[in-house]
């Protein structure tokens, strides 16, 4: 009976993230629940803060209280969340809608992984003093690299890091209840929340930066191999001369990663110092060379793109990761190589996401946002467990 609950309340949920602001009629008819269900789970959620009425909606000549409007809470309740990338660490705090509170950047902590999670958890308890009026109910931990969830630990070759039992060290760090992720999952799971076009029946997420890496859901839910983990598309061969420490040549995830392209920039001459920003500036002013370099990687990118879309037919593609969001001027180049490549009709399937610059603090929060929308009382009353035993 409690799981009938709990899940009633998540379609509840649901309904009114997607939809909302409801009233009670609207809500039965989304879910096919019962009026005196929706009645019972709205107000269950009200307690918990988790929607609220609006009584200044209600329409002129409206009667009953079935017909105030429900929403989304958005004042109380909140997610943290942590993504550790090579370089930099990002945390940052949302509301019930996936907006940004704030957001903070550090460099990651060199050394073992114990003590760079532990100077981590230092900087986030520090951070969240700062909201002392929010109810924060978890910390999602998002990173590249390879994922377990069902036991919380992680590894990340690039970072050195073996069979690090992540979810353990935050929790005990932090009093909270954490949920790990690999950070191509946590911003697909951000986009089918929260994206502009959550109705997509299938969606393909592409991601490219320093790595790439995708994920592909169905009807709203993402596919999760072996252990709840994802695939790679590293290794996806793409052409060209770079040698892949897998021995071969060619791999997206080399060809495309930043460093490489730095390297490419400063050998043709079109910056002096392998900096990102110097780069995307020198493009911007016309610099052959720079543009060259850029526009390379997005059609590159484009026709990885392109392979995938063709082996999974997805009704949506989303594209994320600061190769792509911070350079809008190559994004005609990446659509072409795009359009080029695929075997299949149609070509305005393609979008880039909404989040931009914040989709890795937004991403590792969406961890937490999702374990809540599926399952509102559970998450609700670990986080009220972990706050009484510190």
């Amino acid at each position: 009976m409690n799981n009938v609950r709990e899940s009633n309340a998540a379609a509840v949920l649901a309904a009114v993230r997607r939809e909302g602001p409801l009233s009670r009629a609207a809500i039965a008819e989304l879910t096919s629940l019962s009026m005196p269900t929706v009645s019972r789970q709205v107000a269950v959620l009200t307690e918990a803060e988790l929607v609220c009425e609006l009584p200044g909606l209600v329409h002129s000549g409206a009667i009953g209280r079935p017909r105030v409007p429900v929403d989304i809470n958005d004042g109380v309740v909140a997610a943290c969340g942590i993504h550790v990338g090579v370089s930099t660490t990002t945390y940052g705090l949302t509301d019930l809608r996936g907006r940004l509170l704030g957001s903070e950047k550090i460099p990651t902590p060199d050394g073992v992984a114990e003590d760079a999670l532990a100077c981590v958890a230092g900087k986030v308890r520090a951070f969240l003093r700062r909201w002392p009026n929010r109810r924060i109910v978890g910390v999602g931990l998002a990173t590249g690299g390879q994922v377990d969830s069902a036991r919380g630990l992680l590894d990340h070759d690039r970072l050195g890091w073996r069979r690090v039992a992540a979810r353990a060290l935050l929790e005990r760090a932090l009093g909270l209840p954490v949920q790990l992720d690999g950070h191509v999952p946590a911003m697909a799971t951000a986009e089918l929340l929260f994206g502009a076009k959550q109705q997509a029946g299938s969606m393909l997420y592409f991601y490219a930066r320093q790595v790439v890496g995708a994920a592909f859901a169905v009807d709203g839910r993402l596919h999760r191999g072996p252990g709840g983990g994802a695939g790679t598309i590293a290794h996806l061969p793409v052409g060209g001369d770079e040698p892949c420490p897998c021995g071969r040549t060619g791999c997206l995830e080399v060809t495309v990663a930043e460093e490489t392209v730095l390297r490419r920039a400063v050998a043709a001459g079109a910056i002096a110092s392998p900096d990102i920003r110097l780069l995307a500036a020198a493009a911007e002013t016309g610099v052959p060379a720079a543009s060259a370099v850029l526009a390379e990687r997005a059609a590159t990118i484009g026709r990885a793109v392109a392979t995938l879309r063709d082996v999974l037919n997805p009704d949506l593609i989303v594209l994320g990761g600061q190769a792509i969001t911070d350079a809008p001027g190559q994004l005609d180049e990446l659509l072409g190589g795009f359009a080029a490549a695929t075997t299949l009709p149609g070509t305005d399937l393609v979008t880039v996401t909404r989040f931009g610059p914040d989709v890795q603090a937004i991403a590792a929060c969406t961890g937490v946002l999702g374990q809540l929308y599926d399952h509102p009382f559970t998450l609700l009353a670990e986080a009220d467990r972990k706050v009484a035993v510190t």
